[in-house]
């Protein structure tokens, strides 16, 4: 299981998936809850976004049929021009709490997007290079690691660096920090500090390959909770900090922050679960087992406004920096590249999309257009996967 990631797919999967989408057949019959202010999109569009988001919550969809469902969610998209802002399905399976437009989600690794921004930003101050060695900033570890001496920052920021993945299932049998949270609920609610996700790879972990290898791209967590401790020992305070001033602050990300311990109740998170037939909860998953590769709360305006300031360069003091952002290596379809925190996706699109062992989601923007897309959804295993893709077609359809 690739947590905090995007799922990886065929591209035939992939077609089929979006043929499904762009089709014109009706919406079933499920309440979509609007939340938009202006215009709407055209009739065409409007019409195939509805039956985007309704069959991702039809248990009588194909999407359910390939297990890709949700009890809810909501997707934005936005562009000079228009906004399309719903909701459908809901918050809580018990007792068919409508889902809501605003309502909080777990980002998971979107958050790896904010964890590249303040590396850049940091970059950019002189505090650290991306072509530093890892040994230069956290030598104790570095000298614990595998291969600890010879991977550089780019190397763990583009997934190049070869590092074992601590939420995975080890090598040597012992379950994943979130693998095993699937069967054990004391382990999804248990927390882990930064070190113990470290450690965890360091004692339980196998180089994937050497750092660097040409053609080789390993996504891994691992790196980016290393590029966190790096932060705080730079910065001198704790990461959620960080973000709150150098980002969300600015930009004006008021419902948006890390937290590192289980979602409390008055936070307004939607109950959560693993995957159709949603007999595995996963609301109480500890989000400390996330931090800088997957522990943000956010919502889909606050994560739109995040998207738009960062593809505007607005984040950064130097033209330059933005480009290097994104500048990466090719990744894992559907992800097409991968800079540091930031992907090249289909659609001519930037962003990032992101699972917890509760919630899906996909955040991009495509600059041609000027058009933001956020989609979500509260199970761990789902069509938001896609969102980027499967909006960005329908979109470019308009007409045709």
């Amino acid at each position: 299981m690739q947590c905090f990631a995007q799922r990886f797919v065929s591209r035939g999967l992939l077609l089929a998936i979006l043929a499904s989408a762009v089709s014109t057949v009706s919406a079933a019959e499920i309440t979509l809850r609007s939340c938009a202010d202006g215009a709407g999109p055209p009739a065409q569009i409007a019409e195939k976004l509805d039956k985007l988001l309704s069959d991702a919550v039809d248990p009588d969809s194909a999407y359910a049929a390939e297990g890709l469902l949700a009890p809810g969610g909501v997707l934005l998209v936005r562009t000079p021009d228009w906004t399309y802002f719903k909701a459908a399905g809901v918050a809580d399976l018990q007792n068919a709490e409508p889902l809501d437009c605003n309502s909080p989600y777990q980002i998971g690794s979107a958050t790896k997007m904010m964890t590249g921004t303040v590396v850049m930003q940091l970059q950019e101050a002189g505090l650290l290079s991306l072509d530093d060695p890892l040994s230069e900033h956290l030598p104790e570890i570095a000298a614990r690691l595998p291969n600890g001496d010879r991977i550089t920052l780019r190397e763990i920021a583009n997934h190049t660096a070869g590092l074992f993945n601590y939420t995975d299932n080890a090598p040597d049998g012992t379950p994943g920090i979130m693998e095993g949270g699937l069967s054990d609920p004391e382990m999804l609610k248990s927390s882990r500090g930064p070190a113990d996700l470290v450690e965890f790879a360091i004692v339980h972990g196998e180089p994937v390959f050497d750092p660097g290898t040409e053609g080789k791209w390993a996504y891994s967590n691992t790196g980016y909770v290393l590029l966190g401790m790096i932060i705080e020992k730079l910065e001198g305070k704790p990461l959620a900090d960080v973000f709150r001033e150098r980002i969300f602050a600015p930009v004006g990300m008021d419902a948006t922050f890390l937290w590192n311990d289980v979602p409390r109740e008055d936070f307004g998170l939607p109950r959560a679960w693993f995957k159709a037939p949603f007999d595995i909860e996963t609301t109480d998953w500890n989000m400390s087992q996330g931090w800088a590769a997957g522990g943000v709360i956010s919502t889909a305006p606050d994560m739109a406004m995040f998207v738009e300031a960062l593809a505007a360069g607005s984040l950064f003091e130097q033209a330059g920096t933005l480009a290097a952002m994104q500048e990466g290596v090719q990744a894992q379809f559907p992800i097409l590249t991968y800079g540091t925190g930031l992907c090249g996706k289909p659609g001519d699109t930037i962003g990032h999309a992101g699972q917890t062992l509760g919630f899906e989601s996909d955040t991009a923007f495509a600059p041609a257009s000027k058009t933001t897309m956020v989609f979500w959804m509260n199970s761990a295993n789902n069509i938001a996967a896609f969102g980027v893709p499967l909006v960005a077609e329908i979109v470019a359809n308009h007409g045709r």
